[in-house]
């Protein structure tokens, strides 16, 4: 296996964000290179797309101690789980070649900041399109916010403890992803690419298509020095959840702070907290998940301190 340090791997499964990433992918091929898998690692299903959105977790040669914990909004619905990765739903071999060929190919063709719908021949007997995109990357923290405004998206210039906005990448929704086409549409599409691969004589195909300014995900980057916390968060239509290995050895406590319920995990490749926050107006729901990402391993009230800009 490629020798990487705690903190790539982190930004690795980090920067694998909703609809961009899956159980095949260029995260799990760099992570699992080797003949043994040793790591473990959460694991999120939503929308028939597994998506990897955790940090590393190493098993131990210990009884793991796993706490399966369950956020809820303040009229005690469940917005977000954690559950065991024998529950995860199987996924076919076909379709996750199919979805590793597609996204090498938007990482190869697509520019920062675009999106296309792509049709590979190869491991698709069923005919269907990826939707793929690059993320865009900020440096200015006023024109990000300018460009989620009226989305109740919360960003801050600042942490506690002298840590400053560095630099976000952020994903946004394709607007085929918006307004869904119809079967009837979609197939139309499906048969026009792949006539369009076999006149190239390539294996694929791909249109472009516009990015919408809904978020789909983001990671927002905050520094002091060389100590660095990221902030990621992912807009979604409702519950999410997340699958974890029996065999990793973590530790998870729920908190309540400020009326808003939390999940402080702690793990040999660092500690994180969780929660989520609804969208007035709507069903929608953002997941934010705070990292400190050069080893220091932060207690959970140095945590919660941390959180407080975004708990207001």
């Amino acid at each position: 296996m490629p020798a990487y340090n705690e903190k790539e791997l982190k930004e690795i499964l980090i920067n694998a964000v909703p609809g961009e990433a899956d159980l095949s992918g260029s995260v799990m091929r760099r992570l699992y290179a080797g003949q043994q898998i040793k790591e473990r690692f959460f694991m999120k299903y939503k929308i028939g797309v597994l998506v990897i959105t955790g940090l590393l977790l190493t098993a131990s040669s210990g009884f793991a101690a796993v706490h399966y914990q369950t956020l809820n909004n303040k009229d005690g619905e469940v917005t977000y789980q954690v559950k065991p990765a024998t529950e995860f739903p199987a996924v076919q071999q076909e379709e996750i070649e199919r979805l590793d060929y597609s996204r090498d190919l938007a990482g190869q063709l697509l520019q920062e900041g675009t999106a296309a719908i792509f049709y590979v021949v190869p491991h698709n007997p069923g005919g269907v399109t990826d939707t793929r995109s690059k993320p865009v990357t900020y440096t200015d923290l006023p024109t990000l916010q300018a460009r989620l405004s009226g989305q109740s998206v919360f960003l801050t210039d600042a942490l506690p403890d002298g840590y400053s906005f560095h630099s976000a990448s952020v994903y946004y929704k394709p607007v085929n992803l918006l307004s869904p086409p119809s079967p009837t549409e979609a197939a139309a599409t499906a048969d026009k690419l792949r006539v369009m691969a076999e006149q190239s004589g390539q294996d694929y195909a791909m249109v472009p298509v516009k990015l919408s300014d809904q978020l789909l995900n983001m990671t927002a980057s905050y520094r002091q020095g060389e100590q660095e916390i990221t902030v990621s968060i992912s807009k979604s239509a409702g519950p999410a959840t997340t699958y974890v290995d029996e065999s990793v050895d973590f530790t998870a406590e729920k908190l309540v702070v400020h009326g808003v319920e939390m999940i402080y995990t702690q793990y040999k490749g660092g500690n994180s907290l969780t929660w989520s926050a609804g969208i007035p107006g709507g069903q929608e729901l953002l997941y934010y998940q705070m990292d400190e990402m050069s080893g220091q391993y932060f207690s959970k009230e140095e945590m919660i301190r941390l959180a407080e800009p975004f708990l207001k």
